[in-house]
């Protein structure tokens, strides 16, 4: 595998630029489609639904959606209560074991059990690797809170969650019996605080999950990928790349920053659809190089590059601080 760094990326030709609000993907597709080329938004949605779909949504609200969320709020509801249990006097400074452990494992469980009464029908091709071989998963584009089920269907790793989210109505103790790792995008202590214990729990002897990140740390509609964070590639160990690719005649799951209708609409409209086809893509484990191990930036962006080839769409270079300065003006105007 060979390994570049940023500067000959660009001597080549090959990273894009993307300005602001808008991506040009034309290497790609000219790559793919010889001369074509078009360009995409990433953070643009609307969906244009014909009278037949609203027909179709309708009678699924009226029919089959009450069903899937008392199934979804029982399934919730009891893994709320095993995570209840499972945190009594735990310790979360060592993995979970003893009795813990098939609690978990039911936690699990039932959040697959959320995600189909969704009707997120979720297919996995390519191997997920041990911890021993790769002990950091990164999952990617990341474009909707939909995208957590890919924690369900890869044995409940770790993650990095927000500060705010600890104390959320059911989800705040699973997510805390899931041993996340909680972090406030404010305070600058937190974040070195997070980036210390990914280190400490990956580089660990003891039998931690693997560690699951979504390096974007923000979302877009999966037409370019994201910078990359580099807290996920600290500890300088393999990682095993995951693609969400969500195969959908409209795009209901997607959750950015310009679209005219917002979390429940987003929510209610995945419900209302008979099947949610989503498919999470194993790609082989990447090895670091020396470079890489000692430059978490450079591991980032070669790990990065193989993904969006992977995907077959471009690279948007705004961080979520310039999408975020950026939307915050659109707002203000």
């Amino acid at each position: 595998m060979e390994h570049t760094d940023r500067n000959e990326y660009k001597e080549h030709g090959v990273e894009q630029e993307i300005e602001k609000s808008h991506v040009s993907d034309e290497t790609n597709q000219e790559k793919h489609n010889g001369s074509a080329k078009t360009t995409a938004d990433p953070f643009y949605v609307r969906l244009l639904f014909t009278p037949l779909d609203f027909v179709s949504m309708a009678f699924l609200f009226i029919t089959l959606v009450p069903i899937r969320m008392v199934a979804a709020f029982i399934a919730l509801t009891l893994a709320w209560a095993v995570s209840f249990i499972g945190l009594t006097n735990i310790d979360q400074t060592v993995p979970v074991s003893g009795w813990r452990k098939p609690l978990q494992w039911i936690s699990c469980f039932l959040g697959r059990i959320c995600c189909r009464c969704c009707g997120f029908s979720v297919t996995l091709t390519g191997t997920q690797v041990s911890r021993s071989v790769a002990p950091v998963l990164v999952v990617a584009p990341h474009s909707s809170f939909f995208d957590a089920l890919a924690i369900f269907w890869t044995g409940l790793p770790f993650i990095v969650n927000r500060e705010e989210n600890k104390n959320l109505l059911f989800i705040g103790k699973c997510v805390q019996f899931a041993q996340a790792i909680f972090v406030s995008r404010e305070r600058r202590e937190s974040r070195e605080e997070c980036k210390e214990e990914i280190k400490r729990r990956v580089n660990s002897t003891q039998p931690w999950k693997q560690f699951m990140i979504y390096p974007e740390g923000t979302t877009s509609n999966r037409k370019a990928l994201m910078s990359f964070k580099p807290g996920g590639f600290l500890p300088g160990k393999p990682v095993q790349p995951v693609l969400i690719r969500y195969h959908l005649k409209h795009d209901t799951v997607s959750w950015t920053w310009d679209q005219p209708h917002g979390f429940i609409a987003c929510f209610m409209y995945t419900m209302c659809q008979l099947r949610n086809k989503v498919e999470l893509e194993f790609l082989p484990p990447y090895e670091p190089s020396e470079p890489e191990q000692m430059d978490p930036v450079l591991f980032a962006s070669n790990v990065r590059r193989e993904m969006s080839d992977a995907l077959g769409i471009p690279l948007c270079d705004m961080s979520y601080e310039d999408i975020k300065n950026e939307y915050s003006k659109k707002k203000k105007q």
